[in-house]
C-alpha cells in the first residue's frame, strides 16, 4: 500500500497581513487594474468549510491519477462529511491509509483504485477498515520547476 503524510488544518484564523496597492506608480499613471481589484484571496477560505474537521494529506503514487490525483499532490480531506457512492475517500485498511473511491454495489462496499493492477477492497463484517474523510479539493503544481 502507498503511503500518505497527513497535516493538520487549521482550527484558528490567523491574522492576515493586507497589502495595500497604491494607486499611482512610478510612471504616474493609475494602474487599469485599479478599478477591478477584489479583497485578497483566501484559499483557506474558499475549500475548507469546516476548519476543525479538516486536514490535508500529501498523496504518494499514481493509483488514483485517472481521478486527478498525482503523486504529491495535497489533498484536502473533510472528516465531518458522510461519503457517497462513487466519492473518493482517505480510508484506512488493516490500520495502513489509502486513497480510494468508495463504491456501493448490491449491498457491498468496496474502495477502488483507478489503477486496474490494483485489486478493489471489498468492505464486510470481519474487515479492519475506517473512513478518515471525503476528499474535497485537490492541489496540484501545474508546472513543475526544474
Amino acid at each position: 500500500m502507498e503511503e500518505l503524510k497527513i497535516y493538520q488544518g487549521g482550527s484558528e484564523k490567523k491574522p492576515k497581513q493586507e497589502r495595500k496597492l497604491s494607486q499611482k506608480a512610478e510612471t504616474g499613471f493609475v494602474s487599469p487594474a485599479a478599478d477591478h481589484l477584489q479583497k485578497p484571496l483566501d484559499l483557506e477560505e474558499l475549500i475548507v468549510h469546516h476548519p476543525t474537521a479538516t486536514f490535508y494529506v500529501r498523496a504518494e503514487g499514481n493509483a488514483m491519477k485517472a481521478s486527478g490525483i498525482h503523486d504529491g499532490d495535497i489533498l484536502v480531506v473533510d472528516r465531518s462529511l458522510n461519503p457517497n457512492d462513487g466519492t473518493i475517500v482517505v480510508a484506512a485498511i488493516d490500520e495502513e491509509p489509502v486513497i480510494r473511491r468508495l463504491i456501493k454495489r448490491g449491498g457491498r462496499l468496496l474502495l477502488v483504485s483507478d489503477d486496474l493492477k490494483i485489486k478493489p477492497y471489498a468492505i464486510n463484517s470481519d474487515t479492519n477498515w475506517m473512513i478518515w474523510g471525503v476528499v474535497t479539493h485537490v492541489i496540484h503544481k501545474y508546472r513543475h520547476e526544474h
